[in-house]
């Protein structure tokens, strides 16, 4: 059996559309089993995905996607 990932996901946290929990509802519909939460410069949506992902049985891997000029 293969084990789908995404190692690059924002949410409202930043740019995304759907909030940290959609997000890991959405992520396991589609069959990701470990997903990395990584929201342009905030880890603000962090504690409600792991939340959310726990329920589901989903791996989250908290991560930050650092904005540099």
């Amino acid at each position: 059996m293969t084990s789908i990932y995404d190692f690059h996901a924002h949410s409202t946290a930043s740019d995304g559309t759907l909030t940290p929990r959609e997000l890991v509802t959405r992520a396991t519909a589609n069959g990701v089993k470990h997903l990395a939460l990584t929201d342009h410069d905030s880890l603000a949506g962090l504690k409600d995905a792991q939340e959310a992902a726990s329920v589901v049985g989903l791996r989250l891997i908290p991560g930050v996607e650092i904005s540099v000029t």
